[in-house]
């Protein structure tokens, strides 16, 4: 099936989560030089978007000042690339949350779940991050569900 990019599309940002962490712009892949902040770029994809706290960002028992420390530096760096790309606002932090710009981003993941559109889903999302295998639990019953809504239509067609 072909879809047209409309130049509003053209102009976001794409994240694709399955198969693996990856942001585009324009076609180009972007590249990030440090691990950590594309790492909490991931988290931010995960959390769909909404605002989230620094305590939510933290892992269990991780809530001392060197991990607090570590996730400032991570979104500084995070934001100096992003930045750098001419994507700056595609993130935001505020008091206490940090965010992602959803107008600026399609994200694979997100599409399947608005959309209820399973193509891209190979029943892998994220696999770098061990943590992300919670969202890939809920995204294969998803997918489940999806295909079998799929299936009934085109009996009933």
């Amino acid at each position: 099936m072909y879809r047209k990019i409309s130049l509003v599309d053209a102009e976001k940002v794409y994240i694709k989560t399955f198969g693996g962490f990856d942001l585009y712009y324009r076609g180009k892949e972007i590249d990030f030089s440090n691990a950590k902040a594309k790492e909490l770029l991931a988290v931010l994809v995960d959390q769909g978007g909404r605002e989230i706290s620094l305590a939510q960002i933290l892992s269990d028992g991780e809530d001392d000042e060197t991990a607090r420390q570590a996730v400032h530096v991570a979104w500084s760096r995070l934001k100096k690339t992003l930045v750098s790309y001419g994507l700056g606002d595609i993130v935001r932090k505020g008091r206490g949350f940090y965010a992602l710009n959803r107008r600026r981003i399609r994200c694979d993941c997100w599409e399947m779940l608005e959309e209820n559109e399973d193509r891209y889903f190979m029943g892998e999302y994220m696999p770098e991050y061990s943590w992300a295998e919670v969202t890939l639990s809920y995204l294969l019953q998803k997918f489940e569900e999806i295909k079998t809504r799929k299936i009934r239509e085109a009996q009933n067609e």
